[in-house]
């Protein structure tokens, strides 16, 4: 039989959640296959080691679906939950929608990773603001090295909160190192283009960790 969205809310099992579809069902969540992952040939927005993405619509709204896995350690998706309804009041992470026991509907958001994009100036200031608003609550992300959790669309926008705690708070330097520091073709190409003194920042950030100024930041970066 050909699967169909419904038999990947078991993952990795599958089979159908009944449960779960009668409470999509009655919030009007429309799960849509859609996404560059595939789960069982359906395609997803995304598959990790605790959850998956799913695309859909809910009460007219485009919508990504956070469903934890059913081998997962983590007893629910509360805590994730808990971190984006702090962050929501600061403009920053996916619209929280609804939250269930083990299921997050969120804002879909339209973008691509950063590094899989031209960076402008703008989007680098947007994301240090984010950053720097995180230090500034003591929310460390702990997922921002990578960049796959840094997406550029018509705004700029910081993903997956799972991982997410209050602990020394490193999210400004994790976006320095990331964008300016790291041997990576990616932070080469962005250091030379916007002309960035590495010994100054490195200099910079040493000292904003004892601060969270972020001015200091931008001294740095002669923005």
């Amino acid at each position: 039989m050909t699967p169909d969205i419904y038999d990947v809310l078991n993952y990795p099992q599958r089979k159908k959640n009944k449960e779960l579809e009668h409470v999509f069902d009655n919030l009007g969540v429309e799960l849509i296959p859609f996404g560059e992952k595939k789960i069982f040939g359906v395609p997803v927005l995304g598959k990790g080691w605790s959850s998956i993405v799913i695309y859909g619509m809910f009460r007219g709204k485009k919508a990504a679906v956070k469903i934890q896995r059913a081998d997962s350690h983590r007893i629910s998706l509360k805590r994730e939950a808990s971190f984006l309804r702090i962050v929501n009041e600061h403009e920053i992470g996916p619209v929280l929608y609804h939250e269930g026991e083990n299921f997050l509907i969120m804002e879909y958001l339209e973008g691509i990773p950063i590094r899989e994009t031209v960076i402008e100036k703008k989007h680098i200031i947007s994301f240090f603001e984010q950053c720097n608003v995180l230090d500034l609550l003591k929310i460390d992300h702990s997922q921002i090295q990578g960049g796959k959790h840094l997406i550029v669309g018509e705004k700029c926008w910081i993903i997956d909160f799972e991982k997410a705690g209050y602990r020394t708070p490193r999210n400004v330097s994790s976006l320095i190192s990331e964008l300016f520091l790291k041997k990576t073709a990616f932070a080469r190409e962005l250091k030379a283009r916007f002309c960035i003194d590495k010994d100054y920042l490195i200099a910079a950030i040493r000292q904003y960790k004892h601060c969270f100024d972020g001015k200091v930041i931008l001294d740095a970066l002669q923005w």
